[in-house]
């Protein structure tokens, strides 16, 4: 009997011609170790943003299509035994059911942070086992709202640092005036009431809130604490899954408000999986005007209140002052192409400048530059008012300015806009003119929402004559504008277009003009 032998092509590789041959040669040392590592370290990829989970990285997340969001982190391992049946396998102990009736509203419990511009925002006060996000740019003055909060509240809170010492908190503390003997030789106690730990253990903290309940709680910031189940560093994705959810079962099961602090990236959002903006019941930025003068607290998501709103305050040496508005210039002092509009955040009408400057070109094409309005809406404003003035813009640089460091794109500075560049292209001193109004592409000039707080806010600011859309307002809105104006002593002029207001413009030029001192 022949014995066939496997027949070896000798062009195949050494290790190729032994696997042929039936001796399987083993990997090298250094592979089966990566193989084994490999089993062992289970991890997934999850995106920040929509919180998709992927089995490898990749540049682009399949689920809701956002670049390089995808951040890796270590998978939870499964015990044995925890997979249950669909049928049969469920245990647990259950929850009674509450009818709606036997529920009590959250409205009565609300309770006041002593700040009523924060209370404002806030949609009435703190809520209790609310879980609040307040986030902002480095240095924008987070942590001094913290202690600002401390300063005005009643009652004893807890001040979690993780990003700072307890000496560095003390010091702030001092330079803004808590726990100091005021003008009269009274003492403020807020120091008595605030107490403040370096711990930054995820359980720690949740474990001395639930047993001690204190009033109010703040965490400096959720992107220092860290949990022990976990071996990522602080600020993974990971860990502020973690930190989010265990928060969170604090504040509701303890009834204790939780005010924590978040960071943000270079693009605004605040930093980390999408997830913990969804979780929180309250979310709050807190911007800074170009010059830093002025801040503004802003409510992003609410779920006890309306979204929208906003506090003021100025950034002083002693805190946070809180503001009612942000007043312009002086109203007297008056110059060719400036005029005065209203813009309004949330609920409060905030008196603004529009100043614009018309200069002959010196360069073949115009220029049109804007600080704080959009450039886009002037150079559009720019052609209307070329088109139907038979303004000669065209040959002009026209450069307008939202005085103050202020930003604002809204539709109601429309009027206020076209008057400024007017007034400068005309050399007119219009006095202090008030405008409200936006203008549209045929020249027409449309009605804005809450006009009679706008007129309202401009008649409070010294202006005697405010120029407001002619399209008649609806109901009671039209009367209570009439009364407005009369009880200010203030001429309220309609405007139905452009043409409209460069007539009026020029007889205000020309009353300017007379009684301008020789």
């Amino acid at each position: 009997m022949l014995c066939h032998t496997p027949v070896l092509d000798y062009r195949l590789s050494f290790q190729e011609r032994r696997c042929r041959a039936g001796s399987r040669p083993s990997p090298p040392e250094f592979i089966r170790v990566y193989l084994m590592a490999k089993k062992k370290n289970r991890s997934s990829f999850v995106c920040s943003e929509c919180h998709a989970e992927h089995a490898h990285w990749g540049g682009k997340c399949d689920s809701c299509g956002a670049w390089n969001t995808l951040k890796e982190m270590e998978a939870a391992p499964v015990a044995a035994g925890s997979v249950k049946k669909s049928s049969g396998g469920l245990r647990g102990r259950l929850e009674p059911l509450e009818a709606l009736s036997a529920i009590g509203s959250e409205e009565e419990a609300r309770f006041p942070s002593g700040i009523p511009d924060l209370d404002l925002v806030l949609g009435g006060g703190l809520v209790p086992g609310s879980f609040i996000l307040v986030g902002g740019e480095p240095g924008v003055g987070k942590s001094t709202l913290l202690l600002e909060i401390a300063r005005h509240f009643p009652k004893p809170m807890y001040y979690f640092t993780g990003e700072e010492s307890v000496q560095q908190v003390a010091l702030r503390a001092r330079r803004m005036g808590i726990d100091q003997k005021d003008e009269n030789g009274r003492k403020n106690n807020s120091g008595d009431r605030l107490f403040i730990s370096r711990e930054t253990d995820l359980e720690s903290i949740c474990t001395r809130i639930s047993r001690e309940r204190p009033a109010l709680a703040a965490i400096d910031s959720i992107q220092t604490v860290y949990g022990a189940t976990r071996d990522s560093l602080p600020g993974s994705v990971a860990q502020l899954k973690e930190a989010a959810m265990m928060l969170l079962e604090t504040a509701k099961s303890s009834r204790v408000p939780l005010i924590v602090t978040g960071h943000i990236t270079k693009d605004g959002a605040i930093a980390g999986p999408r997830l913990l903006e969804h979780m929180v019941d309250t979310v709050l930025y807190f911007e800074s005007d170009r010059l830093n003068h002025y801040r503004m607290l802003r409510a992003i998501k609410n779920r006890f209140g309306p979204v929208g709103e906003a506090a003021f305050f100025e950034m002083g040496r002693g805190g946070l002052a809180p503001l009612d508005g942000l007043r312009p210039t002086v109203i007297h002092e008056s110059a060719p192409g400036r005029v005065y509009s209203v813009i309004l955040e949330g609920s409060r009408p905030i008196g603004v400048e529009v100043q614009s400057l018309v200069s002959r070109s010196a360069y073949g094409q115009c220029r049109r530059m804007a600080e704080g309005l959009d450039t886009r809406r002037l150079v559009l404003l720019a052609a209307v008012l070329e088109k139907y003035l038979k303004a000669r813009l065209a040959e002009c640089d026209i450069f307008a300015n939202l005085a103050g460091g202020l930003t604002a794109d809204e539709p109601a500075l429309d009027l206020a806009l076209c008057a400024a560049i007017l007034s400068s292209y005309q050399e007119a001193d219009l006095q202090g003119l008030g405008c409200v109004g936006e203008v549209g592409l045929s020249g027409e000039v449309r009605p804005v929402a809450r006009l009679s707080e706008r007129v309202a806010e401009l008649t409070r600011l010294g202006c005697r004559r405010i120029l407001v859309p002619a399209q008649p307002q609806k109901g009671s809105e039209a009367t209570e504008i009439r009364k407005q104006a009369q009880a200010g002593g203030v001429e309220l002029l309609e405007i139905a277009d452009v043409a409209s207001l460069a007539r009026h413009l020029g007889q205000a030029g020309g009353e300017a003009a007379q009684a301008r001192p020789k």
